[in-house]
C-alpha cells in the first residue's frame, strides 16, 4: 500500500482491524523486521491494525533530496499517522534508529500514543550513544549447524558479525527479516543523511515524560545501542517494564524470541487494563 506523503509514495503494510499499532523499524532494514517478530505474535491476539512502514530510502520507500535529517522524517512520520489513523489514539512500537524517531513522535503527539515498545532502542544521537566505554561488547554464546552451508557464505559471514545465538534457525530469521531489508536500502542517501534531531530538539527530548504502558526491551550483548543510555529513561516512564536480557544482540527479537514475544504479550496486557479504566 501507498501513502503519499510531500510527493514521497511512502509504502507500508497493514494487517488486521481495531486498535491501531504504528511499527517503525531501524537504519538502513525495512519494515520487514518490524513485521517479521511482531506478526507471529499478534496473528495469536484480536482487534489490533498494525501498520508497518518503510523509511524514506529503506525498503520500498524512496528518498527526496530534501531529507536531511531526524526532523524531516519525523515530519514525514507524523503526517503519515493523521494520514492513515486520523485522530485515533495508536500503540507505538520502534526499534533502534525507529526508537529514536519514536522519542520524538512523544514529544510531537504523546498524548495520542497509549502505549509504547522500544526494542533494542536508540534513544538519543548517535553521537551520544556510540561510547565504547557505555557499550558492551557482543560475543557469540551458542553456535551450531551453519558449518554446512556455503552458497550462502557471505550472508553467513554478515550474519556473524551481528548475531549472539547463532543457528540455522536464527540465520533464516536474519535472512528474512533483517539481511532483505538492507540489501535494498538507498546506499546514497543514508551516506549524506543525518541521522539526529537538531541540537535543542535533541535537549528537549531528553525532558520527555511518558506516563502510559511502556516496554524496553534491550541486549545485554548489545554493542550498537547497548542498554545504559535506555535505561536512563525509566524515573521518566513510570509505566515501563525494562529488560536486559542475556543472550541477546542488536538483533534481540531473533537471538531469544520466545522471551521477546512473552514481553510483547505482557505489554499488551498492560495496555488492554488501561483501557478497561475507562470502561
Amino acid at each position: 500500500m501507498i501513502c503519499e506523503i510531500q510527493n514521497i509514495p511512502v509504502y507500508y503494510e497493514q494487517y488486521g482491524d481495531g486498535k491501531p499499532i504504528i511499527f517503525i523499524h531501524g537504519w538502513s532494514v525495512d519494515h520487514r523486521l518490524m513485521s517479521g517478530c511482531f506478526e507471529p505474535i499478534f496473528n495469536q491476539l484480536h482487534d489490533y491494525k498494525r501498520i508497518y512502514l518503510d523509511l524514506p530510502g529503506m525498503g520500498r520507500t524512496p528518498s527526496a533530496n530534501w531529507i536531511k535529517n531526524s526532523d524531516n522524517t519525523l515530519e514525514i512520520l507524523i503526517e503519515f499517522v493523521n494520514n492513515i489513523i486520523g485522530n485515533e489514539n495508536f500503540l507505538l512500537a520502534g526499534e533502534s534508529y525507529g526508537g529514536y524517531l519514536s522519542m520524538g513522535l512523544i514529544h510531537e503527539i504523546g498524548n495520542r500514543i497509549d502505549g509504547i515498545l522500544l526494542l533494542c532502542p536508540m534513544v538519543d544521537s548517535w553521537e551520544t550513544i556510540n561510547n565504547p566505554e557505555r557499550l558492551p561488547k557482543r560475543k557469540i554464546i551458542w553456535q551450531s549447524g551453519l558449518s554446512d552451508i556455503t552458497e550462502e557464505e557471505n550472508d553467513v559471514k554478515t550474519f556473524l558479525e551481528v548475531a549472539v545465538i547463532a543457528t540455522l534457525e536464527t540465520f533464516e530469521n536474519f535472512k528474512s527479516n533483517v539481511l532483505s531489508g538492507i540489501k535494498i536500502h538507498d546506499k546514497d542517501f543514508l551516506s549524506k543523511y543525518k541521522g539526529e534531531y537538531n541540537p535543542n530538539y535533541e535537549k528537549a527530548l531528553r525532558k520527555i515524560t511518558f506516563e502510559k504502558p511502556a516496554c524496553i526491551l534491550t541486549g545485554r550483548q548489545d554493542e550498537h545501542a547497548g542498554y545504559l543510555a535506555a535505561y536512563e529513561l525509566l524515573d521518566r516512564f513510570p509505566r515501563a517494564t525494562f529488560a536486559i536480557l542475556d543472550c541477546a544482540g542488536h538483533n534481540l527479537q531473533i537471538d531469544i524470541e520466545p522471551t521477546f514475544a512473552q514481553l510483547v504479550k505482557d505489554w499488551i496486557w498492560r495496555v488492554e487494563l488501561e483501557d478497561k479504566k475507562d470502561l
